[in-house]
Order: C-alpha cells, then structure tokens, then sequence
C-alpha cells in the first residue's frame, strides 16, 4: 500500500493466491464498505467507536454476470486526512431540556457526523468511492434480497450514509422512544416524506427505482439537527469507508475504472468526479491508499 502519495492511480496489486472468483449470484458482504444498522441499541453519541452501530454489514450482489473465468479482481483501501482533524460540533448538549423530546434527544451528547475522522490512524468515515455508470458490457444480476435499512437511534440516523441497489427495500426503523418525520429529498426518484412511529422495529419500506448521480440527503423535520445521506444505484461497484477509513469494491471487471470520490461537507473530494483511474486486473486486488487535506475536503481546522 502506498500511504506517502495523495492519491495513486498506479496500482499495488496482489495475487489471490489461485483463488477464482466465481460471479454469478455471488452475495459478498462488504464488511467495510457498505454501511446498515442492525437493532443494536447504542445510544451513546461521543466516543467514535459509537460508529460502529452504524457501520455493521448489509449484502450487496457485487460480482453478478461477469462470469466463472477470472476476469474480475478488487479494489479496496483506505481514505486518509492528511492534517489536524476539526473538532466534531455538539449539537445536542446532554441534559438540554429546551430540546424536543429531550428525554430521549438530549440523554447523550450528539455530534455531527458530517465528517468523522480517526483518531488513532486519520481514518475518515462516510466516504463514498463509486463508479457513476457499471462498466461497458456488465449486467448487473439480481437485486439483494436481504433489505437495507435506515435506523435511528439516539436522535440520530444510522447508518450516516448508506449505499444499496436500485430496487433492493429499504426499511425505515426507530429504535427511539419519540416519534421521526424521516424525510428523503431524492433528484430522480419519487421522495419519502412519512412519521416513523416510535420503538418501529418492522420498518416502513420504501424503494428507490432509479440511480441518483451523489448521494441524497434525509433528513427529520421534527429534530432539524439529524440528516444523513443515501446514494442508490444500478449496480455494485460502490463502497463507504468504515470508521477506519477502510473500504473494498469486489468484483470488478479487469480494465481501467474511473472512480468518484465524494464526501458530504465538499462534495467530490479534490474534483474527484469521475476521475480517479484505476486499473483493475483479473485475479488479483489493488490496494491504494488515498489521502487528501483538509483543503481538499472543504473542511477548516
């Protein structure tokens, strides 16, 4: 792994050891990649570790129809901030009565999550790396049937940012003991504007039935200082970084790839939009590491 450039388009690839990458309905479960809450009841707010409820595993078709013959390999990595990380702003002081729903809202501190960053590596969170378009020639295979799901918890959403398929269900939880307007704003698809009563442990599913080009924003109505963002799209190739950084796309066809690399407060993180090369080869994983300043993020000291 090359951690001394910004960000390399030269792979460092590895041999999979004779391993064969089997295509075809393959399920993988991006473990770092792809972020969807379980019914884990932390309601804990400050530590960074607290991402660790909104970084659990969703299963996403990653490597359908490309075929049985070797001709996919892997792209994974790290996201690195390259300076002092700015400190998270609180916007819910534990004990503020002055806040709705306040004995559930303000039972902890709430951070932002707009930009997270680990303090032991300089791992930042919630990044999203995707290819705008599946590659020339691919099919994508079927939907997921294992759903997505959007939970919120402590006045908060989780996951912070989610990635999942066109047409692959979406349930809307609340684990809280107050009620959620959860409110999803999308550029193509039909919006989601509905109340998600509280302790609602089946959820309300929803559907997105169309790719977005970034992800959108959701937002509560009733607690202005939660929102979170989703990205759906038509195939797999796309991950968010875990709380470490750490994030793997499978699956990918063998060729050169061009990657955008998007993050909330900025947006495409260095004009990113579609422009980070990398060259993919069959059998084997190309790992980077991709660093970047707080300039390049838009974001202040």
């Amino acid at each position: 792994m090359n951690t001394n450039s910004e960000h390399t388009t030269e792979p460092n690839s590895r041999r999979l050891g004779g391993w064969r990458w089997v295509a075809v309905g393959t399920v993988a479960s991006l473990a770092t990649a792809f972020c969807l809450t379980t019914d884990r009841h932390a309601h804990s707010t400050e530590p960074l570790t607290n991402l660790t409820a909104q970084q659990s595993v969703v299963k996403v078709a990653t490597a359908a129809a490309i075929g049985a013959d070797d001709k996919s390999g892997t792209f994974k990595g790290v996201v690195q901030l390259k300076g002092k990380a700015p400190e998270r702003k609180t916007l819910v002081k534990k004990g503020d009565g002055a806040v709705k729903d306040a004995p559930v809202c303000a039972a902890e501190n709430v951070l932002s999550d707009d930009f997270v960053v680990n303090d032991k590596d300089n791992g930042v969170a919630n990044v999203v790396i995707y290819l705008k378009k599946a590659p020339e020639g691919y099919k994508a295979g079927s939907v997921p049937e294992e759903p997505a799901v959007l939970d919120q918890v402590g006045c908060r959403f989780m996951p912070h940012v989610l990635g999942l398929r066109v047409n692959q269900k979406l349930l809307l939880k609340n684990d809280d003991a107050a009620a959620h307007n959860t409110n999803i704003t999308p550029v193509r698809n039909t919006g989601f504007n509905q109340l998600v009563s509280p302790k609602n442990r089946d959820g309300i599913e929803f559907k997105f039935t169309k790719p977005e080009a970034t992800p959108i924003p959701v937002k509560c109505d009733l607690h202005p200082w939660m929102k979170a963002y989703q990205i759906p799209l038509d195939h797999p190739f796309f991950a968010v970084t875990d709380e470490s950084g750490k994030f793997e796309i499978k699956g990918l066809p063998a060729g050169k790839h061009q990657f955008t690399v998007w993050q909330e407060v900025g947006g495409y993180v260095k004009g990113l939009n579609g422009k980070l090369e990398v060259v993919i080869k069959a059998g084997e994983v190309t790992e980077q590491t991709l660093a970047f300043t707080p300039a390049d993020f838009k974001v202040g000291n």
